[in-house]
């Protein structure tokens, strides 16, 4: 399949200059020439995906504007993924593209300052997947021994940003123990993205360095090696809970 560029008129506007609103790049190596799915096809379709998934709405509500910076915590946030996603929309072919990782106290804003982001990346075009991992996990937990596998995790593989939020939710313990099945398919879909080089966003009531790095290094130290100086562990103070402080104030 080609596409006729030539044929378009040069003097209509298209809101995608790179395959003028069709969705489709035409390009050639040595095989032959080919199409691909041009980004912004690749971003409508996972805004469908979004939408789905119960995100899209957040993603109008939760973005940078709208989020309250009154505390030290929340400064760093902001500015965190500020620069985070700065840094992914300003640089191309690294070597190590970066993650972001936000882990700690419930109700700190760790999923509206990473809705945010993946906003953000959604309107520059960026495909972003978001994966909610208690339900996700649950599915995927069916299928963690068959051959198949990876099969089933492709779609967060695949992708070209994946956001994972609450990341390995359980019950709160100071030394939380993780399942087998659970830490396979982490271990299944990030180690995918690392060697990949693929960008990562992670929400995750655990500390990165306190709770998951000694629960598994194997996996968790590849997260703490992407996300440096992308990374914020939040205390476990109800302090840091502004959904309770709203409550009570």
């Amino acid at each position: 399949m080609t596409i006729p560029f030539s044929s378009r008129n040069p003097e209509i506007h298209y809101n995608c200059p790179q395959c003028n609103d069709t969705g489709w790049i035409d390009f050639e190596d040595e095989r032959g020439r080919w199409v691909k799915k041009c980004s912004c096809r690749l971003a409508r379709e996972a805004k469908e995906r979004l939408a789905s998934s119960g995100l899209a709405d957040a993603v109008q509500k939760q973005t940078f504007e709208a989020f309250t910076v009154n505390t030290p915590i929340q400064k760093q946030l902001k500015g965190v993924a500020m620069n985070y996603l700065d840094r992914l929309l300003t640089t191309q072919n690294e070597d190590r593209i970066p993650w972001l990782y936000i882990g700690g106290n419930p109700g700190s804003g760790k999923t509206h300052i990473c809705t945010a982001v993946c906003g953000e990346l959604l309107k520059h075009n960026k495909a972003v997947k978001y994966m909610q991992w208690v339900q996700e996990a649950r599915k995927l937990k069916a299928g963690v021994n068959d051959e198949n596998f990876e099969d089933q995790v492709y779609e967060y593989i695949s992708t070209s940003v994946l956001y994972i939020d609450d990341l390995l939710k359980q019950k709160y313990s100071p030394n939380p123990v993780f399942t087998e099945a659970d830490i396979k398919i982490a271990f299944t879909i990030l180690n995918a993205r690392y060697i990949m080089n693929k960008p990562t966003i992670i929400s995750s009531e655990w500390s990165l360095l306190d709770h998951l790095l000694p629960a598994d290094e194997g996996v968790f130290s590849r997260v703490y090696e992407r996300s440096k100086g992308y990374t914020v562990d939040i205390d476990r103070n109800p302090a840091n809970n502004y959904r309770l402080r709203r409550e009570t104030a």
